[in-house]
């Protein structure tokens, strides 16, 4: 598959009388999409009809569940922040579990189930039967629902949303018009939000942004992407800093991929292109070729992100591995976000006696 450029979307938001209402974007070529955004919107509707008016079974795990998820379609950090908040539940005295799921067929072993790190992590399409075969085998105290917010079989304790701060609604319209999930007024039932990426978004933009998600009566933290670092896809660490990388040819496969690319920018790194693949790519042998082809010609190394080479590293020689740096970036907490995180996960723990 050829890797592509898509411009990004110009975010928008309102909230008119308590409510949120997504601005549908003017392009006359995502209209005609219009019949499918339609069926899509009904859809949204009578779910949330269902789980609001208690029409829908809510299942109930014994033990506090924390849900980190978002409105959008991939691409907001949700990974590194499940990873953030099951350490902090960890110095809590906790033995977090992180329920995620697998795509497009996948199980054990998806790159988010790579990514979170040292936290047991388990896999499942159903998250209640996962969520109990954590506690039953590996003794988890509380789980940690990846991408959950859409997930409303499974009962929350805290509903963690994630906004990304450079492309904060998904160009500002459901699905496939947009990339929203459901309609910006189920933020409301978020109970803190969190605005990543804010050290990519400009001041003014930022400074409106903050001030509407502020205006929703809903708890708000932000972050940064930190300091990110470079290593090896062959596991190496790369000790020469962003300039010894040289000109580098970024790559990879996330929901916003201009995240990324701001983020290699912000490092440091010299970025002379960019190649933008789907969102959770399963790559191919002839994509890696392509990948190191397309950088050799403009005498550049290539860059992929952490998500991207979970999945890389398996089909890569030696000689491949060591000519691919890898960009970890993890999310930095700005003022007392890190305080107000753990006084509200210290919340739920509490009030579940656990």
């Amino acid at each position: 598959m050829k890797p592509a450029t898509v411009p990004a979307a110009a975010p928008a938001i309102t909230r008119l009388r308590g409510r949120w209402l997504e601005e549908l974007p003017a392009s006359p070529l995502r209209y005609a999409f219009t019949p499918a955004w339609l069926v899509f919107r009904g859809l949204v509707a009578l779910r949330t009809w269902a789980y609001d008016g208690g029409r829908m079974r809510v299942a109930r795990l014994p033990r506090p569940v924390v849900s980190v998820g978002n409105l959008t379609v991939g691409g907001t950090g949700k990974t590194p922040a499940v990873a953030l908040v099951a350490e902090i539940l960890h110095g809590l005295g906790q033995q977090p579990v992180v329920l995620s799921r697998g795509y497009r067929g996948g199980g054990e072993g998806n790159e988010e189930a790579q990514l979170v790190g040292a936290v047991p992590v388990v896999s499942a399409t159903t998250r209640h039967a996962g969520g109990l075969r954590a506690i039953s085998t590996l003794g988890a105290s509380c789980l940690v629902l990846d991408d959950g917010f859409q997930h409303r079989q499974l009962h929350r304790d805290l509903d963690i949303v994630l906004i990304d701060a450079t492309d904060p609604w998904g160009g500002g319209a459901l699905l496939p018009l947009g990339r929203l999930r459901e309609p910006l007024r189920a933020l409301d039932r978020a109970h803190l939000l969190w605005l990543t990426r804010t050290d990519l978004c400009p001041e003014p933009a930022l400074a409106e942004l903050t001030a509407r998600l502020a205006g929703s009566g809903r708890p708000l933290i932000a972050s940064t992407q930190g300091v990110p670092s470079l290593v090896g896809l062959d596991g190496q660490p790369f000790t020469g800093g962003p300039a010894a990388a040289g000109p580098v040819l970024v790559s990879c496969g996330v929901g916003n991929p201009g995240g990324f690319e701001a983020t290699a920018r912000l490092a440091g790194l010299a970025v002379v292109g960019a190649l933008r693949w789907p969102d959770h790519y399963r790559y191919t042998g002839s994509d890696l070729r392509e990948l190191i082809a397309r950088a050799r010609a403009r005498a550049a190394r290539p860059v992929v992100s952490a998500k991207d080479a979970v999945k890389l590293v398996a089909l890569a020689s030696p000689e491949q591995a060591g000519a691919i740096l890898v960009l970890h970036a993890r999310p930095q907490l700005t003022g007392d976000g890190r305080e107000r995180l753990t006084a509200a996960l210290r919340g739920v723990l509490s009030s579940a006696g656990a």
